[in-house]
């Protein structure tokens, strides 16, 4: 299940080590990640224009993917997703905002439905009177029907539980975060941006959950990762008791 894996991804976090080297080591402006999980090792490159703002992520596991972000106006306007290989065009996600300049709505338009990317999903986002988001609804464009809604309690700056509703808003799953206190290194970055719990101030070191429906197949629970940091409050290193690790590097 999509959302699934997108949960998991979104807890990754950093490891104990006696890298001194590492720890002391600085910057803020995300470079390159490594991977290694089981037999496998790939690479995910950040490119930046000269005035720090990304414009290209390049995520080379199996075939790869590019990511290509595009700005108006010193916001964030799209992202559209290639195969490297073959450079084909497979997603395109566009950004609209709201008059408090909070996103309102992402469009997904999706090789999946067609092979001039036709609009497939609509992801919809509710904010409370102090401004916090507390629902996502997603839209699915062929059946214009909802089929998933997630509502969102936040302490502080960070979201600390999510519940998931079914198409007629019953009741199917419930995740509870915990975090650290240092920098979330995918709260700026686009790709990442259509999932909430990235936009949480922290990094997460626990995901737990509920479920209530029956067929919530994870792999760990709780779901937990442990993170090194640089002088700056960035993680460098990140383990996770699903067996992935990853190596960040700033500058």
């Amino acid at each position: 299940m999509k959302h699934i894996l997108i949960i998991l991804t979104a807890i990754l976090i950093i490891s104990c080590s006696k890298d001194d080297e590492t720890t002391k080591s600085n910057g803020t402006k995300l470079i390159s990640i490594d991977y290694s999980e089981e037999n496998k090792n790939w690479e995910e490159n950040y490119l930046y224009y000269s005035n720090n703002k990304l414009y290209e992520v390049e995520n080379l596991y199996s075939l790869g993917r590019r990511y290509e972000i595009e700005y108006s106006g010193g916001k964030l306007k799209q992202f559209t997703t290639y195969g490297i290989n073959d450079n084909k065009k497979i997603f395109r996600d566009s950004i609209l905002y709201n008059s408090n300049s909070d996103i309102e709505k992402i469009y997904n338009f999706s090789i999946n439905s067609g092979e001039n990317l036709p609009l497939s999903w609509i992801y919809e986002f509710d904010y409370d009177s102090s401004g916090k988001l507390y629902k996502k609804s997603t839209f699915f464009k062929s059946t214009e029907e909802y089929t998933r809604f997630e509502k969102y309690y936040w302490k502080g700056e960070n979201i600390e539980r999510i519940e998931e509703f079914n198409e007629t808003e019953e009741l199917y799953y419930e995740y509870f975060f915990t975090y650290d206190d240092k920098v979330n290194y995918k709260r700026n970055i686009p790709i990442f941006i259509s999932d909430p719990i990235n936009w949480s101030e922290n990094n997460v070191i626990s995901m737990n959950w509920n479920d209530y429906h029956g067929n919530l197949d994870l792999i760990c629970r709780p779901c937990e990762s442990t993170y090194k940091y640089n002088l700056d409050h960035f993680p460098v290193k990140i383990e996770t008791n699903w067996g992935r690790q990853l190596e960040l590097r700033y500058k």
